[in-house]
């Protein structure tokens, strides 16, 4: 979602894609030829304090230094940036239009964006993408319109600039992943679920071809397994996150109950769904984010939601060298978003 489309911007060759977490900045940059994207570099950092609180940015200093030493530390040369907002901070609405022509809808949507997100027009930056014809009224067209508070998107552009970035386009975490597996996977005739576990949130959505047809968030991910590590242990943070990445047998109760509680929300998800859209079945489960790879999580997903579960590999958009891929190979599990953005300089450059 282009929330910054009106501004005049500049169409770079490469665009580092940074993936702004709770407590992760991922960045990646990919070089596009004719044979496909390869990649310039990949690169992650974690952090002990929080950097986002209700999807704005905590302290934006700190973060543009951050962004700048990565990429001063990957040597990477372009100023030009994409970044996504977390599902969790922007309200997305489909809304049902009359066909209009482009510049009809233009003058007309903000109409429709005022009947559906709930702070004045004043406050907010918005976009919007004709998905098709209403599934309900074949007469209509169907709309998504998207919208975030513009102290998030503005703290956002404050910061990169302030990194010596130019942010180029906003997206959706959520959205670039659907987007991702729509490329990479095709699914065609059913729906398909997606689950991104992250450090403070799990987002989820459903898709079906090219339309997302439901979204939920979690307020839980591998932040609540730590602090409960740290409670019943007496460890520092950096300890008991060291334990839950080695799935240390001290504390597997802990990880018994954490898996079984995201495994729950996303059969309860699915069986919403379901009920709602009594046509439609779920064929598959994609999983991502850094909590996802939590031992036994795919086992017992698998198990409550009877229904097969892989993991988005997102390497597999690109036309690289096996060996080089090897060498990323610890960034398979967290970077598809990141990754995503970056290929949109296809989008910006118009190639």
């Amino acid at each position: 979602m282009e929330f910054l489309k009106r501004f005049d911007l500049k169409r770079p060759k490469e665009l580092i894609g940074v993936d702004i977490g709770t407590t992760c900045i991922k960045m990646c940059v990919l070089k596009n030829s004719k044979e496909g994207f390869t990649i310039e570099c990949m690169d992650s950092k974690s952090f002990d304090e929080n950097l986002l609180s209700d999807g704005c940015i905590i302290n934006n200093a700190f973060l543009a230094d951050e962004l700048k030493d990565m990429v001063l530390k990957n040597n990477i040369k372009t100023k030009e940036a994409a970044c996504a907002l977390s599902s969790y901070s922007v309200i997305s609405k489909k809304v049902t239009m009359p066909f209009l022509r482009e510049e009809e809808i233009e003058s007309s949507i903000s109409v429709e964006v005022e009947s559906v997100i709930p702070f004045p027009l004043k406050d907010i930056y918005y976009s919007y993408y004709v998905i098709g014809v209403a599934e309900d009224k074949q007469d209509m067209m169907e709309v998504q319109v998207v919208a975030a508070k513009k102290e998030i998107i503005d703290g956002y552009i404050a910061t990169f600039n302030m990194a010596g970035l130019n942010l180029q386009l906003v997206d959706v975490d959520i959205f670039c992943l659907t987007n991702l597996i729509e490329t990479v996977y095709a699914p065609q005739d059913s729906s398909v679920v997606v689950a991104d576990i992250g450090s403070s949130v799990t987002n989820i959505a459903i898709a079906k071809g090219d339309r997302i047809e439901f979204t939920r968030e979690i307020l839980v991910g591998g932040q609540n397994l730590t602090g409960q590590i740290e409670k019943s242990t007496n460890l520092t943070h950096k300890e008991a996150e060291a334990k839950k990445l080695t799935g240390d047998s001290e504390v597997s109760s802990l990880f018994e109950d954490f898996i079984y509680n995201i495994s729950s929300e996303i059969s309860k998800t699915i069986n919403f769904y379901t009920s709602t859209k009594t046509r439609e079945r779920i064929d598959k489960v994609y999983l991502t984010g850094g909590t996802s790879l939590l031992p036994g999580l795919k086992a017992t997903i698998e198990d409550n939601t009877k229904v097969d579960v892989e993991y988005i590999d997102p390497f597999l958009c690109l036309n690289e060298d096996v060996g080089k891929l090897e060498t990323y190979e610890d960034f398979r599990g967290s970077i598809a978003v990141a990754l995503y953005l970056s290929s949109r300089a296809v989008d910006v450059i118009g190639l």
